[in-house]
Parts: C-alpha cells; sequence; structure tokens
C-alpha cells in the first residue's frame, strides 16, 4: 500500500526501471549466481554472470516476485552463497545486510521467486521520501487509520511489542519439532519482552536501512482485518472513510501481476532449512493451480477447490501465506476477508494447511 500511495502521488510507476538505476544501483548492479566450479586448490568459487543488456529491474518486478533475488530460508544455493557468517547474515538477522551481499540468482523478469523483492522496495520506499519506513507507514496508513497494534518489532528499531497495552499481546513466536517417532514438542523461539536495537547510522541520517518489509512487522488480527477490508472498499478505510489508495492503485494490487508465460512456470517454494520452512508448490492442484502473483500477494487463478472436494477462495481472490503461519485471504467477490494466525514455524505445517482449508471449506458451505 505505502508504494502505491507513492504512485498516486506521481512521485514513481509501477514500470519505472529508472528509479530503480538511480535510487538501487546496489540492486541495479548486480550478477547472477549460476553454480559453482573448482576453484583449483580444493575449493570452489561461485560462478557469477552479469545481467543481460536490456533486462532492468521495476519496482513491479519488486512486488510481483520477478526480480531476480533469492532467499536464504528458501534457496539452498543462495544459502550455499551466504554460509560464511550466515548466522547474522540472512534475512531475519539482518535483511538490509543480506540483499547487499547477496547475488541475482535468476535473469530479472524470468523466474518468479519469492525472494528480495520487498527488503529492496524498503529501501526504494525510504530512499524515494527521504525518510525512514515506520515515519512514512505511521504518517500515511497506520496513524491515520488509529492502528495501535501495527509496527516494527524492537529488532528492527520498532517498539511494537513493547509499547503500552501491547505487552505479552504479540509475542512470542513458537516453533513445532517432531522428533523420528513422530512425536511433537513446542520451543519458544523469542525472549518474552524485547529490546529496541538503535543503529546510529540508521537512514535517513545514516546510509543503513533498518526497516524490513519481507519480515519485521507485528500487527493483530483487527488491525490485519481492518487493512485488509481497505481492498474490498476500493482503497477507503469503511471504519473512517479515509481513502489510503486510489480505486485505481486498490485495483492493481488485487490483480495477476504475472505474464501468462511465467504463471505455473515457477512457482515452487523450495526450502533451505526444514525446520523452518516446508517446501510447497503454489500451482499444486488444491492450492492456486492457475494463479498469479498481484502487487505484493497472490491472486487465485481459479476457484479453489479443496481436497476434500469442497469449494474454497473464488477466482481472483487476493491471499498471502505469512511466514509464522499468519494466513489471509481477500474474497472481492465475497466481500470478505479471512485470516487465520498461527504465529508459529514450520512455515507451510501440513497441519496449519490442513487446518486453514477446513475454516475456508467452511466459510464456503455457509455462504453458498
Amino acid at each position: 500500500m505505502a508504494f502505491m500511495q507513492l504512485v498516486d502521488q506521481g512521485l514513481t510507476h509501477l514500470d519505472d526501471s529508472d528509479i530503480i538505476q538511480k535510487l538501487l544501483p546496489e540492486l541495479a548492479g548486480k550478477q547472477i549466481l549460476t553454480g559453482y566450479e573448482d576453484d583449483g586448490h580444493g575449493g570452489e568459487r561461485p560462478i557469477l554472470v552479469p545481467i543481460e543488456e536490456g533486462r532492468k529491474i521495476t519496482p513491479r518486478m519488486l512486488m510481483n516476485h520477478t526480480n531476480g533475488t533469492g532467499h536464504t530460508f528458501f534457496n539452498p544455493m543462495m544459502n550455499r552463497y551466504l554460509s560464511s557468517g550466515w548466522d547474522k547474515r540472512n534475512e531475519t538477522a539482518d535483511p538490509h545486510q543480506t540483499a547487499l551481499d547477496a547475488p541475482l540468482m535468476w535473469q530479472p523478469g524470468t523466474h518468479t521467486n519469492y525472494g528480495q523483492g520487498f527488503e529492496w522496495l524498503a529501501v526504494l520506499i525510504e530512499r524515494l521520501t527521504g525518510r525512514s519506513l515506520d515515519s512514512v507507514f505511521q504518517g500515511s496508513i497506520f496513524g491515520k487509520l488509529g492502528l495501535q497494534g501495527t509496527g516494527w518489532e524492537e529488532s528492527y528499531g520498532g517498539t511494537i511489542t513493547s509499547a503500552l497495552g501491547n505487552e505479552g499481546v504479540l509475542w512470542p513466536r513458537s516453533l513445532k519439532m517432531t522428533n523420528g517417532e513422530g512425536e511433537e514438542s513446542w520451543v519458544v523461539m523469542d525472549p518474552p519482552a524485547l529490546a529496541t536495537v538503535e543503529r546510529k547510522e540508521a537512514y535517513p541520517k545514516g546510509r543503513y536501512h533498518t526497516f524490513p518489509l519481507g519480515t519485521g512487522l507485528v500487527s493483530t488480527a483487527s488491525d490485519l482485518g481492518r487493512l485488509l477490508s481497505i481492498l474490498l472498499h476500493e482503497g477507503k478505510d469503511p471504519v473512517s472513510g479515509t481513502q489510503i489508495l486510489t480505486p485505481s492503485s486498490a485495483a492493481q494490487i488485487m490483480s495477476p501481476s504475472l505474464p501468462p508465460h511465467l504463471r505455473n512456470d515457477s512457482r515452487l517454494v523450495p526450502s533451505a532449512i526444514p525446520a523452518l520452512c516446508v517446501p510447497v508448490d503454489l500451482s499444486a492442484e488444491h492450492v492456486d493451480p492457475e494463479g498469479s502473483f498481484g502487487l505484493g500477494c497472490g491472486v487465485q487463478g481459479e476457484t479453489r477447490r479443496l481436497k476434500d472436494g469442497r469449494k474454497g477462495r473464488g477466482k481472483g481472490s487476493v491471499y498471502w501465506f505469512g511466514a509464522a503461519n499468519t494466513e489471509f485471504w481477500v474474497d472481492g467477490d465475497k466481500g470478505i476477508a479471512v485470516l487465520c494466525e498461527g504465529n508459529y514455524f514450520p512455515w507451510n505445517d501440513a497441519k496449519w494447511t490442513s487446518f486453514v482449508a477446513g475454516v475456508e471449506g467452511r466459510v464456503y458451505e455457509a455462504l453458498a
């Protein structure tokens, strides 16, 4: 929403490759990692090739996952590239430095892959406005709507989980572990309270971009539901009547953004860390076989058919699977937004996806 507000203001447009060249030269100048070769000394070295002439990254590509970036949690080859010091060079520990250090994995515009596009979009918003991402979001979205339970966690410079009234409500996350005999146990992943990490070099005073978009945002179900309702009302908040987006921008977010030849070419989400992420093929029969990415979301290609035969979300519904099993979809035809919030790992856990499908089936049975 925040970037589309800048489009609404005329500051840029979705296919503005010049703005990437100008404001994100680090991204525009990256090379593509294609594999590894023997270095002649008993080790290996990465094989890196330049971006092909004429291929340029655009803001649209950052949001529809065709920008060529990878992700250390999902792409084993990128995980391998950043394995030296990986504990500090991954998208959770240090999203900005990881994005700076990582190569591209594909030629831009040739492959769909959930990667670091959102992290670069965060940097683009900050450099385009000259303000911190937190300031932009508070000024143009959260503050306007009076959302008290939404913001960045303290690890990235925020204060949301420790703010008055939020203590112990939004935190912590859990990890489900399964042993060789199939027995499950649960481990709390986070400390009960977080201290805000402040960086003297944080943008705009410095050059380090603290606030990410691929991780770090914390919200309540009620706040998130309020934000999603804006997409159901042509960019207008139905509670306050505040126009957050133009109807055109709201519609673009919810429209398929992938060219037809890419929609089912590569929507497999692999895993480099099985304990945290279970692989999924978004084009699978009971997921979204005809679907696409929109701008920051998935767009259902045909009415979803659940494994038990019931109908699910309709064609054109927008959806997302948050990393901690925080899932939502917005069905414009039915006029509903549905949230299922697990707040635990591993992402795409089989019992969780079964639970969501059960909720989905009942919702649409009731609406039939």
